[in-house]
C-alpha cells in the first residue's frame, strides 16, 4: 500500500501585483449591460447583479489610476447577427438590436468615467482575446499580473481570464467587481475560475495591495 501523503489535485493561485507590470482590464461595462435604459434592462432582463459592480469598480479604478496602472476597456459588439457567430442565435433578444457597434449602448457606462487615454478593445466573442488586439496591448504594456473586472461572470469574464492564463499572464479576478444576469451561476463560475486557472480575490485585499505598490513610471 502506498504510504505517500496524498497530493491535492489543485492549488489556488496567489500572485502578488507586480509593480510596473500590472494592468486593469474592465470587461464589457457597457450601457447595454448596465444602464437602466440599456438593451438588457429594456428587454426585461434583471440587471441588478451586474449593476452591483459599478461602485466597487469605481473604487478599483481610482486606486489603479493613483498608481498609474493602465486601464483597458473591452466592448462587446457586432454589426448584427451576421458577424456575431452562433452564440447570438442563442440569444433571441439580441437579434433586433443591442450590443451594436457605434450605438449608445455599445459605449462604456459614464458612471465609470472612462478616459480618452485609456486603452479600448472591441470584441465580438466571449473571450476578449479572440480576434482582437488585447494581447498586443498587454504585451506592449509589459503586463504580468492582470486585474479583471466586468460582466458577465460566467461568460466573458470566465472566458477572458482563461485565455489570459493560456497566454502566460497571471489573471486576478476581483469578485465584487463581477456580475451576471443569472446570479445563481455567479458563485459556481467564481469557484470554477479559482480552482482552474486564475486567482480570485476580494476588493479590500486588492485595494490594500494596490496602495502599497510603487507607482508605475
Amino acid at each position: 500500500m502506498d504510504s505517500r501523503p496524498l497530493v491535492p489535485p489543485f492549488e489556488e493561485a496567489r500572485w502578488d501585483l507586480v509593480p510596473g507590470r500590472t494592468v486593469l482590464v474592465c470587461i464589457d461595462l457597457q450601457n447595454d449591460f448596465l444602464h437602466p435604459q440599456g438593451w438588457y434592462a429594456s428587454r426585461g432582463i434583471d440587471i441588478a447583479h451586474m449593476r452591483r459592480v459599478v461602485e466597487p469598480t469605481r473604487q478599483l479604478l481610482a486606486d489603479a489610476r493613483a498608481k498609474n496602472v493602465p486601464v483597458v476597456w473591452t466592448r462587446h459588439g457586432t454589426r448584427g447577427v451576421e458577424d456575431a457567430g452562433p452564440f447570438f442565435r442563442l440569444r433571441p433578444f439580441l437579434r433586433d438590436g443591442g450590443l451594436r457597434l457605434g450605438t449608445w449602448g455599445f459605449g462604456i457606462l459614464d458612471d465609470l468615467e472612462p478616459r480618452e487615454e485609456d486603452w479600448y478593445v472591441d470584441k465580438s466573442r466571449l473571450s476578449a482575446f479572440f480576434n482582437s488586439n488585447l494581447e498586443g496591448i498587454l504585451r506592449a504594456l509589459d503586463a504580468e499580473t492582470v486585474l479583471i473586472a466586468g460582466v458577465l461572470t460566467n461568460q466573458c469574464v470566465a472566458a477572458t481570464s482563461k485565455d489570459a492564463m493560456f497566454r502566460d499572464f497571471k489573471p486576478i479576478v476581483v469578485e465584487e467587481c463581477t456580475g451576471t444576469t443569472l446570479p445563481h451561476l455567479h458563485a459556481p463560475a467564481i469557484e470554477m475560475m479559482r480552482v482552474g486557472w486564475c486567482e480570485v480575490r476580494d476588493l479590500e485585499s486588492t485595494l490594500s495591495e494596490l496602495r502599497q505598490i510603487a507607482a508605475r513610471g
